[in-house]
């Protein structure tokens, strides 16, 4: 049965056993450090990977067919901690399983404005006595370690229940490999608690819980020992009901369990005196700030504007409480990926942020400040000057076995530096630029001067890289990376000229300054005259392109049906490349180069990556093809719902979600910021009527507000913005103030040119 997004709710109307995979992810309540995942309380049938926390993760040795120099020992995989909210439920002797007797009815809702997921069900016992069972759970955005959960049971006629909290303690595991094992545990009548540690990179986690039980009028409920810890046993009267409140904190580092132990207790006895009425309040007026910045409004079309509510939720889910760990690919919704972190943060989610959650983007850029080190070590491994970032890491450390779509994407570098310079430019933040700014920009900058050459003519290459298109590897120049590369050397230059005391203590003086600003001025950017076209890299038009006359397999990836040396040579793009240069570099193109860059290559791409939909939304709208845009962010905010690529069940796609609010925000709304210049280009598509959302500029907050009749530009916090609107007759700078904060102005027409075709089978799926 497929989940149902209302307004502001994810509903599950019935339970199919079998799709509980994929709506364990699509459930989950998170907070970026802590994830707790959609499963059933009792784990029958049970789902993998019920929790996650960000810090806990595991090395697993890289078994190379061959190996080679600068190739990484281990492979780094977050690991499933033992779960808070499971419960062990007996029913007159009988244990409660979904799969067992008659499920009458079963729903679970997720709760978009809050977080918060519910959960009924009425079920009646294969001896025939029924209970109604309610739960609900959230994981705090407000104190990154706390679970707070209810389970309550309900006996129609009667029952004898019992109820054990945290089923069990995890057995022991072998030590002799890699893996969690438990270390000790602890269980007294309404508290327990459990201590784990990661094997080889000894990363230890404890759970503890204290339960709070309330029984029937009427009746009698007791704590009774029970294996590996205890359980509520309850006499339930005709409507009789049973609840269990649990609060749980984790705590996880490199410490003795006494010492973790000791900070999870302190976490909960805050908790215990806040009293649950408040840990709700506060985690719900978090959301509430949250939505206050974040909610974009879609009138015209009811499927996106509730997918895109979901999207946000799983953005934030994803990132409010990252300090130290830094933004996951999957959030903390499933172990796809390992649990890494990649490009995408800087990307895609962190564009975002800047603007919905500003705190959790400066999070993200402090954790990848404090890998520098590990990214200097890295560079010196690659024989390199400055610092080369993972392209997959959790700790920091290149994790990647498959250098030629990891080490050699480079690009990698330049997109933290650019989400920095971006973060800054939006924010206003000009302290985050001091206090880590100047190091990273300066430590890339000499990374890129050290990875690119001079050639003869003075011109600035930079060879042997792989650019967002992960089918067309190992190129020169790809103009993708090289753009990003002047913009990262332009940065490093002003960052050293405007914080000069920084750049000194860095070893930084004019003559390296005045040699980034060359550099930069030389880059080359590929092109190919007899096309008029920008080439994504140097040379990819004279190879041929992809013969999409072979026989398909519906949307099976290329990648999992063609072997790379094919893949490499024509010309087939897996995921927005150049299209990508124009959306981020936009500045640097002529609108006639969009155009006909973008009409060469969108019949190429083939969108095997999820990344994709949001960057070819956003270019296609600026072009005009306002209907194929709309297509793309249905894609981008139905890919879990509808699970689209059929892998949800590994873990949400948290840049493509981000991406259905860009597609919105940056498509239609036609958000620039470049270079501390914001430009607004607001343009509806035929099926919408209205769009409404609000962006970070400079430290203040601003309205755009676009409608068939024109739009409205309102100032909500701050003194005063400077912005430019794009209308019929050209830009037009607009100032709003606090004395003045509206001013309305009319859509600029558009009439749709005929878009360019997808390859064949992959048009928008929607």
């Amino acid at each position: 049965m497929p989940l149902t997004v209302e307004p502001w709710t994810l509903r599950e109307p019935t339970l199919d056993v079998d799709d509980l995979p994929r709506t364990a992810a699509l459930l989950t309540v998170a907070n970026g450090h802590l994830g707790v995942r959609g499963v059933l309380e009792e784990q029958r049938p049970e789902v993998p990977a019920g929790t996650l926390l960000a810090p806990v993760y595991e090395k697993f040795p890289h078994d190379y067919p061959e190996r080679a120099y600068g190739y990484p020992d281990h492979d780094e995989q977050l690991v499933p901690v033992v779960d808070a909210c499971g419960v062990d439920l007996e029913v007159d002797g009988e244990p409660f399983d979904v799969r067992t007797g008659t499920l009458e009815h079963h729903e679970r809702r997720l709760d978009l404005r809050t977080g918060v997921l519910e959960r009924e069900a009425v079920w009646t016992s294969p001896a025939g006595t029924t209970v109604e069972v309610r739960s609900r759970r959230w994981v705090s955005l407000v104190r990154r370690e706390l679970v707070v959960a209810v389970y309550e049971v309900r006996a129609p006629q009667g029952a004898r229940v019992r109820v054990r909290p945290v089923p069990g303690c995890p057995g022991p595991a072998s030590a002799d490999g890699p893996g969690l094992v438990t270390e000790a545990c602890g269980h007294d009548e309404g508290r327990t608690w459990v201590a784990q540690r990661t094997v080889v990179a000894g990363v230890g986690a404890v759970l503890a819980t204290e339960h709070d039980v309330s029984g029937p009028d009427g009746g009698t409920h007791r704590w009774v020992q029970a294996a590996h810890g205890w359980a509520v046993e309850a006499d339930l009267p005709a409507d009789g009901r049973l609840r269990l409140g649990t609060r749980a904190a984790y705590a996880c580092g490199r410490r003795p369990v006494e010492s973790l132990l000791a900070d999870a207790r302190t976490v909960l006895a805050d908790a215990a005196a806040a009293g649950e009425d408040a840990l709700e309040s506060e985690h719900r007026a978090f959301l509430e700030e949250v939505w206050d910045r974040a909610d974009v409004v879609v009138e015209g079309d009811d499927e996106l504007q509730q997918a895109v509510r979901l999207a946000v939720l799983h953005t934030v889910q994803a990132s409010a409480c990252v300090e130290g760990t830094g933004l996951r690919a999957k959030g903390l919704t499933g172990l796809g990926y390992h649990g890494h972190t990649f490009w995408d943060a800087e990307g895609f989610v962190l564009p975002v942020l800047d603007h919905v959650l500003p705190s959790a983007a400066a999070a993200h850029l402090r954790w990848r400040h404090a890998t520098l080190p590990r990214a200097v070590e890295r560079a010196r491994t690659l024989g390199l000057p400055g610092a080369a970032f993972p392209w997959r890491t959790i700790s920091g450390a290149e994790c990647s076995g498959y250098w030629p779509a990891s080490t050699a994407a480079v690009h990698v570098t330049a997109d933290i530096t650019d989400a920095l310079v971006r973060h800054v430019a939006t924010t206003g933040d000009d302290a985050l630029e001091r206090e880590i700014g100047v190091d990273l920009l300066v430590h890339t900058a000499r990374f890129w001067m050290g990875r690119g050459h001079r050639t003869d003519d003075g011109a600035f290459h930079v060879h042997g890289v792989t650019g967002p298109d992960e089918y067309t590897a190992v190129v020169d120049d790809n103009t993708y990376t090289n753009l990003l590369v002047v913009r990262s050397l332009e940065a490093a230059a002003d960052v050293a000229r405007r914080w000069p005391h920084e750049a000194r203590r860095l070893g930084v003086d004019d003559d390296e300054r005045a040699a980034w600003t060359s550099a930069a001025a030389a880059v080359v950017v590929p092109y190919a005259d007899d096309l008029g076209v920008t080439e994504q890299s140097a040379g990819f038009t004279r190879n041929p392109v992809w013969d999409f006359s072979r026989p398909r397999d519906g949307w099976t990836p290329f990648e999992d049906r063609v072997h790379y040396t094919e893949l490499y040579r024509h010309q087939l793009v897996k995921q927005a490349d150049l299209v990508l240069a124009l959306m981020v570099a936009g500045d640097r193109f002529t609108p006639e180069q969009k155009r006909r860059d973008f009409a060469y290559y969108e019949p190429l791409t083939v969108r095997d990556s999820s990344l994709s939909a949001s960057v070819q939304a956003v270019v296609a709208a600026e072009l005009g093809h306002l209907t194929l845009a709309h297509a793309y962010a249905r894609e981008c905010a139905f890919i879990d719902l509808h699970d689209l690529r059929r892998e949800t069940q590994e873990g949400v796609h948290v840049a493509s979600m981000a991406g259905a609010w860009d597609a919105l925000v940056r498509g239609f709304g036609g958000l620039r910021v470049e270079r501390g210049d914001v430009r607004l280009a607001p343009r509806l598509p035929p099926h919408l009527s209205r769009l409404r959302f609000r962006v970070q500029v400079d430290g203040s907050r601003l309205e755009v507000d676009a409608r068939r009749d024109g739009v409205t530009y309102r100032l909500l916090s701050g003194e005063r913005v400077v912005l430019r609107h794009a209308g019929e007759d050209g830009d037009e700078e607009l100032v709003l103030t606090a004395a003045e904060p509206a001013q309305e102005r009319a859509l600029q027409p558009v009439a749709e040119p005929t878009p360019p075709q997808q390859p064949p089978g992959r048009e928008p799926r929607v």
